[in-house]
């Protein structure tokens, strides 16, 4: 039997099991959120547009990023789960788990609803307001942006005492670039 692996990029559990945090998943993690955010602002620059809606090429442009997004979402909470497998039966651990996944449900299901509302495209039948369009895109995009604050400092917060100065580093920067 090998013993585990201790090195850095490898943490450990008091038990014995990988905790899965691994710089190359806080990496991708990270860079996801980048992509997220330029999704909120573009979404924002469409809700500042209106009553102006977005042509048929912008929205499926928009399409096509917010389908992106819900793959992303469940490549997201994969890695969620990961990194926290080693805390669930520490309250707070098992409390901010709940937050997270209420927060990627509301997230997927705001994203599929922005779907559905730019596959009807502008209506001037009547089916959906460019009032009801501005304040779905604004639900996407603000709790978008909170959905990745949360989801760092869960992170951050619990993995602690897993995470390497670099993987530290990189979400307390990502943190800071997200508050400014």
């Amino acid at each position: 039997m090998m013993a585990p692996d201790t090195s850095s990029d490898s943490p450990i559990h008091a038990s014995g099991r990988s905790c899965g945090i691994q710089e190359a998943d806080l990496n991708r993690m990270v860079k996801r959120h980048e992509q997220v955010a330029c999704l909120c602002d573009l979404l924002e620059a469409c809700a500042d547009s209106l009553p102006i809606w977005p042509t048929d090429t912008q929205a499926e442009q928009l399409r096509l990023a917010l389908g992106a997004f819900v793959e992303g979402e469940r490549e997201g909470d994969a890695f969620i789960a990961r990194v926290f497998r080693c805390g669930l039966q520490d309250p707070l651990a098992a409390a901010l788990m709940r937050h997270v996944d209420a927060r990627h449900t509301d997230d997927l299901v705001h994203a599929e609803d922005l779907i559905s509302a730019l596959q009807v495209g502008p209506v001037p039948n009547g089916r959906i307001s460019a009032e009801t369009f501005g304040y779905m895109l604004r639900c996407f995009f603000a709790a978008g942006r909170q959905s990745m604050v949360l989801e760092e400092f869960a992170v951050l917060a619990l993995g602690r005492d897993h995470l390497t100065a670099s993987g530290e580093s990189l979400l307390l920067d990502s943190l800071c670039r997200r508050a400014s």
